[in-house]
């Protein structure tokens, strides 16, 4: 049975914009779906809410049938380390209300969720049903709300899907040796039948050949039989119908 490709864009603002909408259309070019992980604050001094190219940009993305996953609050707000790899439960709520509340007034909601450098901590998965996410995006794959079948009003309990990440940038490496590595653990994994992700951050993106690179390892999964699908399409491919 063939696996998913789950491909996606994260660290989307004014000066990364460009770089991120090439390859995405390279992607697009070659039948590959791509998801983008949008947060409301990145750096410290850029705001989504500021910057109407890139909130046009996403909104009409997101118009087209895009998946759009909550990338945080403020990718940057504890330096090297990402926003929710250690966080209490209590502190990873006001996070996750502010980054909810604020792209509500942007008029970009979401249901999905895919924390900086994918690193969640348990505290964060714990309170993540109060902001009513049915997906949840980790390093060590992909949380599903799972329903109650006896109870329509419990939402259940989270289901883990395995699924290794394989990034460029996000906290990893870009250089030529890392990417050579991707582009092999991609089409290895998929010709195997397992789910493979792939993710890249739009800053390193402006590099010509990280770019060229990292559409090869999306291409090279698809070859590799993986089924190209955005991360809106596995929640409704997992999601019992009524």
């Amino acid at each position: 049975m063939n696996g998913r490709l789950l491909v996606s864009i994260s660290s989307i603002f004014r000066d990364t914009l460009p770089a991120a909408a090439r390859t995405l259309a390279d992607l697009d070019s070659e039948g590959l779906t791509t998801s983008l992980l949008i947060a409301p604050h990145i750096d410290g001094d850029w705001h989504l809410a500021k910057d109407p190219e890139t909130l046009d940009w996403v909104r009409a993305e997101r118009d087209a049938g895009r998946a759009i996953l909550l990338n945080g609050f403020d990718q940057a707000v504890q330096g090297r380390r990402a926003e929710f790899d250690d966080l209490p439960a209590h502190e990873a709520r006001l996070r996750l209300k502010g980054a909810t509340r604020q792209m509500a007034s942007l008029g970009v909601v979401t249901d999905l969720f895919a924390p900086p450098r994918w690193r969640l901590s348990p505290g964060t998965l714990e309170v993540a049903d109060e902001f009513g996410f049915r997906l949840i995006g980790s390093t060590r794959g992909v949380y599903l709300r799972e329903p109650d079948p006896d109870d329509d009003k419990d939402a259940g309990a989270w289901r883990l899907v395995s699924s290794r990440n394989l990034s460029v940038g996000e906290g990893f490496g870009s250089p030529g040796w890392w990417r050579r590595n991707i582009i092999k653990a991609a089409r290895r994994g998929a010709k195997k039948g397992n789910t493979i992700r792939l993710s890249a951050s739009a800053r390193n993106l402006a590099e010509e050949k990280v770019a060229r690179d990292f559409v090869a390892a999306a291409v090279a999964a698809a070859e590799g039989g993986a089924r190209p699908a955005s991360y809106a399409e596995l929640v409704a491919e997992t999601t019992p119908s009524n």
